[in-house]
């Protein structure tokens, strides 16, 4: 077992990244004329970046009680201190991958120092704004081992707080949760690095708001629909809600590569049906038509014309997908087919499953999920606590496998600070297993205790 350093209060390693510190000196060495010995000149600050400057009383975006101050509390430091828990833990000197207990606002502060920028996906499937248990009334000012006593989240061991719409503070509680968990998030995240936030109808729109507001409305990337549910109905009062969302947004959408997921065995056999003298080191191909849709914008440079077998000249009646130097390429590798039709030529080209980079090409991850669904996820955890529910409505990992598919590398880090039953783990290990990977995991949940009274939960009890 590795030496485990003692630490005091004043330790530097005791503190969390000074975040406001850091701020500042990016701010500083963006703008110098904006400081004056030492402080913040912010008329100085306004008249530097020109008319990017918007001085208008009334603004676009999304506004709450309490936006200030979450705001402040992302900035604020941490004084609490991640402690190792060898006698815990599997595989102590050779893991790679974290579980930390804790709230995650605290570890995502302590999070700064080793992992900022270096995150390269996050998952999230945060408390649903139902009205039951989930506010985290932030206040940091004594230490995480009092912290869930101290706010009044816990009375004899049993979770207390509540939001209910009869508040007068449904969503402002929600939001106030949310905004400095995901402002931290963001900065966690790699320059090409992605994060997924599961949400449902009741807080997809102010999450939406306040995700454009952290990461740039630029950074949007999709809103995937997953139809959650295959049944149901019998206590709705109106439609059948069979579906919930998945934001995801990039850190910078400029760096961000394209998104594939791996080619499903029946589409490959079902479209790659094409041989030829490449066969052996391409595979198969399919044919796709070489004219250009009308999503396109027109481009002078794609238009001109293809020599057919017989020499006729082919002219798009629109233009062509590639430039003539490509296509002349192509041609040249025989990757051009030509179909005599009576209104003349179509010409296509050969699109080999193999790719230009040795790997099998992928496709496009669908805005439309379909096939898994809650009741996946509710099996799956039946299954390892013999036939009893400890977790309510947990994601099926098929669902969150496919996020990580399309936005990871093999050896990237996979953060879920909302860990629940610790679906994402599963999820990373069951994709390096596909690939061959060497993705971690890094996982943050709020320990909480199960309440004998729950009759799951009580027999939950004999498996923890």
């Amino acid at each position: 077992m590795p030496d485990i350093k003692k630490l005091d209060l004043n330790d530097p390693d005791t503190k969390s990244a000074d975040i406001v510190a850091g701020n500042i000196e990016t701010l500083k060495a963006l703008f110098p004329d904006a400081f004056t010995e030492g402080k913040i000149d912010f008329d100085v600050l306004k008249g530097l970046p020109g008319a990017a400057v918007d001085e208008r009383d009334e603004k676009y975006g999304l506004n709450w009680h309490g936006k200030r101050r979450a705001r402040q509390i992302a900035l604020t430091p941490s004084t609490g201190t991640l402690l190792p828990c060898p006698e815990e833990s599997v595989d102590w000197d050779t893991t790679q991958n974290l579980m930390i207990e804790g709230d995650n606002l605290e570890v995502l502060k302590l999070l700064q120092k080793s992992y900022a920028g270096k995150v390269k996906l996050i998952y999230i499937d945060p408390p649903y704004n139902t009205g039951k248990d989930f506010v985290y009334p932030d206040d940091f000012r004594d230490s995480i081992q009092n912290y869930l006593e101290l706010t009044g989240q816990v009375a004899d061991g049993r979770r207390i707080v509540s939001n209910t719409d009869a508040s007068g503070r449904f969503h402002t509680d929600w939001l106030n949760m949310m905004y400095p968990r995901l402002k931290l998030a963001r900065s966690l995240l790699q320059d090409d690095g992605v994060i997924f936030v599961s949400i449902d109808d009741a807080e997809q729109a102010s999450l939406r708001r306040c995700m454009d507001e952290i990461f740039g409305e630029e950074n949007f990337v999709e809103q995937f629909i997953w139809k959650k549910s295959y049944g149901g109905g019998a206590k709705e009062r109106y439609a059948v809600t069979q579906h919930e969302y998945c934001l995801m947004y990039a850190k910078s959408i400029e760096v961000l590569g394209a998104l594939w997921l791996a080619p499903d065995p029946e589409a490959e056999e079902k479209y790659y049906d094409g041989k030829d003298e490449f066969f052996e080191t391409r595979g198969p191909f399919r044919i796709k038509p070489l004219e250009a849709t009308k999503s396109m914008g027109h481009r002078e440079n794609l238009i001109y014309p293809i020599r057919a077998p017989d020499g006729t000249q082919i002219m798009p009646k629109r233009q062509w997908w590639w430039s003539r130097s490509r296509t002349e390429g192509v041609q040249a590798q025989n990757g051009l087919v030509f179909t005599k039709k009576d209104d003349g030529w179509s010409v296509s080209y050969k699109q080999y499953l193999i790719a230009d980079d040795g790997e099998k090409r992928g496709a496009k991850p669908f805005s439309i999920i379909d096939g898994f669904y809650t009741q996946h996820g509710t099996a799956a955890i039946r299954a390892l606590f013999d036939d009893e529910v400890v977790f309510q409505f947990p994601k099926p990992i098929e669902l969150v496998s496919r996020f990580i598919e399309m936005g990871t590398d093999r050896d990237s880090i996979v953060l879920d600070f909302f860990a629940g039953s610790g679906t994402a783990a599963h999820a990373v290990l069951r994709q390096n297993a596909s690939d061959n990977g060497e993705r971690r995991y890094l996982l943050v949940q709020l320990p909480e205790p199960l309440d004998p009274e729950n009759k799951d939960q009580k027999n939950g009890l004999g498996f923890l």
